[in-house]
């Protein structure tokens, strides 16, 4: 067995999820020991320990072992990331461009914003670049994420998270925040007014995929000292245009208006 030096469990799960991977079906016990070089103990305990975490599927029917949904979901995942950057690309640079706004794409990773491209027309010190991460109750982008979640979800994740005062305009009481996020499903996009940092001002639309729910979401901002809320409110037509525009490169299929 490769790396058998190596004790890890993480090492010897990673070892059996290429196992099942190269054999393109679905194995045995006896087959993934024989394969793997574990011995039987270990091996029985790390596939118990990967079908609870739906790592693995047990067919108890042929007594065997396929890849489990959670890891199809992820790699479902990163290909759609994939996609999602390469489609959304052209449209970003022209909404900043023609708005002279920065704009961010965005996914919901637990329960924090997670940047995955920003395009700063205006340079910002502490603007947030690709891979850092931002809270979900003070941000456009993130009461959008919330506001789409399922209700069960949304109110799982509230119970979650802190309200934190980032700033004097940051909503703490959570009833004006589920408030807010009534507002952002009526009108399709969220809204954040100097509640992250005092200088910014921002708005938030949702992308959908195939199945209807919010893939991920774009933000657009800037400083005060440029435009008021209101006045980035104005390019919401223009926000929520190329929302949907990516959405249906993404495979959602809008229902008719």
């Amino acid at each position: 067995m490769a790396r058998a030096t190596q004790s890890s469990i993480v090492t010897k799960v990673a070892y059996l999820l290429d196992i099942l991977t190269r054999a393109q079906r679905p194995l045995s016990f006896t087959e993934l020991v024989e394969r793997s070089g574990l011995v039987k103990s270990s091996a029985h305990r790390i596939l118990s320990i990967m079908v609870g975490e739906e790592l693995l599927t047990y067919d108890a029917s042929s007594k065997t072992y396929r890849l489990g949904h959670r890891l199809l979901h992820w790699a479902q995942t990163a290909w759609r990331r994939t996609d999602l950057l390469d489609v959304s690309a052209r449209e970003l640079e022209v909404f900043c461009e023609e708005t002279g706004l920065n704009v961010t794409l965005s996914i919901l990773d637990n329960d924090r914003v997670l940047y995955l491209r920003t395009i700063d027309a205006v340079p910002v010190r502490y603007a947030a670049h690709a891979g850092e991460r931002a809270p979900l109750h003070c941000t456009a982008v993130g009461k959008v994420f919330l506001a789409y979640l399922p209700a069960k979800f949304r109110t799982a994740l509230l119970d979650r998270i802190t309200l934190d005062r980032l700033t004097e305009f940051s909503l703490q009481d959570r009833d004006v925040l589920e408030a807010d996020l009534e507002t952002v499903r009526a009108r399709g996009y969220g809204l954040a007014n100097r509640e992250e940092f005092l200088q910014v001002v921002g708005m938030g639309a949702p992308i959908f995929d195939s199945d209807g729910r919010v893939l991920a979401a774009i933000s657009t901002w800037t400083l005060t000292e440029f435009a008021n809320i209101r006045q980035v409110e104005q390019h919401a037509p223009t926000l929520l245009a190329m929302a949907r525009r990516i959405s249906v490169l993404m495979g959602h299929d809008p229902p008719a208006a």
